[in-house]
């Protein structure tokens, strides 16, 4: 019986070193895929053996996480304090984005309402001269033309976003949902 377990276990070794052993002067095949916005390579390869003989196949996966997405940053350039939370307004940096989206003022509005709280009214511009005038009581046609532009959102109640300027389109949006 033992003589019977050795016998079997030497052939199965025999038929796998017999499977794994190829032809080696075969050309490999490799194939590359990559997907943005996180980077998956994935590499085969494939060498070619004779009729008589089993493929063997390797493969290899790679991801590469993508870069934690970043805010705009931005400075508080005046804050009043109320019974309900403070009122502030908020001016964007613009040397630190290229593009400014819908997101990133939700981002800016998350950020502030968390890092600065109590807020609950907030404004935020892209310019000093929009900050300059945004509580002005009869803003003059160039005042107005500047807030038109770069008074781009304004926190209501501490949750409630209304988009202005270029994503006036967007409408309201509520922090936390």
């Amino acid at each position: 019986m033992v003589r019977l377990r050795q016998a079997i276990v030497v052939g199965v070794a025999m038929m796998l070193i017999a499977a794994c052993s190829g032809d080696d002067s075969g050309s490999d095949v490799g194939t590359t895929t990559t997907i943005e916005p996180s980077s998956i390579t994935t590499l085969a390869s494939t060498p070619a053996g004779t009729s008589g003989t089993a493929a063997t196949t390797s493969t290899t996966t790679t991801t590469t996480t993508p870069p934690a997405l970043a805010i705009p940053q931005y400075r508080i350039v005046s804050r009043e304090a109320g019974d309900s939370g403070d009122t502030v307004v908020v001016l964007l940096d613009t040397s630190t984005y290229e593009s400014l989206s819908d997101v990133d003022i939700y981002n800016v509005m998350s950020d502030l309402v968390e890092e600065y709280a109590p807020v609950y009214e907030a404004h935020i511009v892209d310019t000093p001269a929009a900050a300059d005038d945004l509580f002005a009581e009869n803003p003059t046609p160039e005042q107005q033309a500047e807030l038109d532009q770069h008074y781009l959102a304004r926190l209501e109640q501490g949750f409630r976003i209304v988009y202005l300027a270029q994503f006036a389109d967007l409408g309201v949006a509520i922090l936390g949902s």
